[in-house]
């Protein structure tokens, strides 16, 4: 059950951070029930073209559409967020709607990532799979304590060389995926780097 909130977002000028050419930067204020946190807007405006009254820019600003719209539409992205933060937390607090507005949710980011991370599970599943082969083969090729034809061994060692260099490039691509923070991971969430022995012993520390 969601908890009655009140919500309030503030457009100020914050006067106390006055650039060398007189402009001043427009900070957002989100108030939750008594609890305050300050964001920055990423512009910045001269006292006279500001209307603290409509908390707009006037006309006399040459940017005064692109800021107003802007302006708008964060204040519009910060009320979203205050209901994302409360439909999954039960309560919001300007701190998470704040972190949850600068890190917005990218469907397209999370779409490529689970591609990344399904295309390494299938190479990886892929490899074993081609590795178990090769050592049946090699085994049999050994078994009795035979020793098989010069030719046999060159395709052995040819066919061995080729499962190194394809697990190579499986270790690049894995630790590539674990090594990022922002990574969303759909394998293993915990666990990084690759190490490989070879025959090869895949685990993750």
């Amino acid at each position: 059950m969601t908890t009655k909130q009140n919500l309030s977002i503030l457009i100020f000028l914050k006067r106390n951070k006055i650039d060398s050419k007189g402009k001043i930067p427009i900070y957002f204020r989100v108030t939750i029930d008594g609890l305050r946190e300050q964001m920055s807007s990423g512009y910045k405006i001269l006292d006279q073209d500001w209307d603290p009254d409509t908390k707009q820019a006037h006309t006399t600003e040459p940017f005064h559409k692109e800021i107003n719209k802007k302006l708008r539409q964060i204040e519009t992205d910060l009320e979203r967020h205050f209901d994302l933060i409360q439909a999954k937390e039960g309560l919001a607090t300007p701190i998470l709607v704040l972190e949850s507005y600068k890190t917005p949710i990218n469907g397209a980011q999370i779409q490529n990532e689970k591609v990344q991370n399904l295309a390494f599970s299938e190479a990886l599943d892929k490899l074993v799979i081609q590795y178990c082969k090769f050592h049946d083969k090699k085994s049999k090729a050994y078994e009795f304590e035979n020793t098989p034809s010069p030719e046999k061994r060159y395709l052995l060692d040819r066919e061995e060389t080729e499962i190194k260099k394809t697990l190579t490039q499986i270790i690049k691509q894995g630790n590539a995926i674990f090594d990022k923070k922002k990574h969303r991971k759909t394998f293993y969430p915990r666990r990084r780097r690759i190490h490989v022995k070879f025959p090869p012993t895949v685990y993750f520390r």
